[in-house]
């Protein structure tokens, strides 16, 4: 592989295992997230160069978090923004759902849009991110599985058109220690039913999901595209 990684929302958990898986493959990444004061720190740890994005659904702001890299060789991007609203249907308003897909889905599209021709000349890749939640059906779940539903459907339909010079794969998780999922792990109740729900018996780790998207991102799939991957620990399999 050649080119930079980029990748959006790399503060985050699962971006910044990401981050930190490359430190010692000799691929360069481009770190993008609004915190500056943890860009910063993960900059420090990781050796990589970062820009700041404060709006994902902004496209001003999304352009002024690519300039540095307009000129460079892109191999991959990886958008690891997320978002969580737990409400049933009859408490949710219509803000939830316009909020949630512009964070999901929007800025997505935003970052694909721009990255498309760089993508393109080095024959890369892009992972985006869905949640189990939209095959298994939740309840509380409608505004993020909304989101990530059309996160799916857009996997699908570019991983058609960008073929055979981009390939497009997602990844859908369940649970997954991370900072929008803190509040729930946090409680010590729900804490300790949660493995119980999974095959595999325990929360995932951002590990588990960085190291998946290190391999769509990589060359040893490049006969993989318009696939929704379940790293769910057989959540999507279990009748509980």
């Amino acid at each position: 592989m050649s080119g930079k990684i980029v990748i959006i929302g790399a503060t985050g958990y699962t971006g910044s295992a990401l981050a930190r898986s490359y430190t010692n493959d000799n691929i360069p990444c481009h770190l993008i997230a609004r915190n500056e004061a943890e860009l910063t720190r993960l900059s420090a740890e990781t050796n990589f160069k970062y820009s700041v994005c404060s709006d994902v659904t902004n496209l001003q702001s999304v352009e002024k978090s690519l300039k540095d890299i307009e000129n460079e060789k892109i191999s991959g991007l990886a958008y690891c923004v997320g978002s969580i609203v737990l409400k049933s249907f009859q408490t949710t308003k219509e803000e939830d759902f316009i909020n949630t897909f512009n964070l999901n889905v929007s800025g997505a599209i935003h970052f694909i849009r721009k990255l498309q021709k760089q993508l393109a000349e080095s024959n890369g890749a892009i992972v985006l991110f869905s949640t189990v939640a939209v095959d298994r059906g939740f309840n509380m779940h409608s505004v993020i599985s909304t989101a990530k539903g059309a996160i799916q459907g857009l996997t699908t339909s570019l991983a058609a058109e960008f073929a055979p010079k981009i390939r497009v794969n997602c990844i859908a998780p369940s649970i997954t220690q991370s900072k929008m999922a803190k509040p729930i792990l946090d409680n010590a109740r729900i804490a300790e039913q949660i493995p119980l729900k999974h095959a595999m018996k325990r929360v995932g780790k951002p590990e588990d999901l960085a190291e998946t998207a290190k391999f769509l991102l990589s060359s040893n799939s490049s006969w993989i595209t318009g696939q929704t991957i379940h790293v769910d620990g057989g959540k999507i399999n279990l009748e509980t």
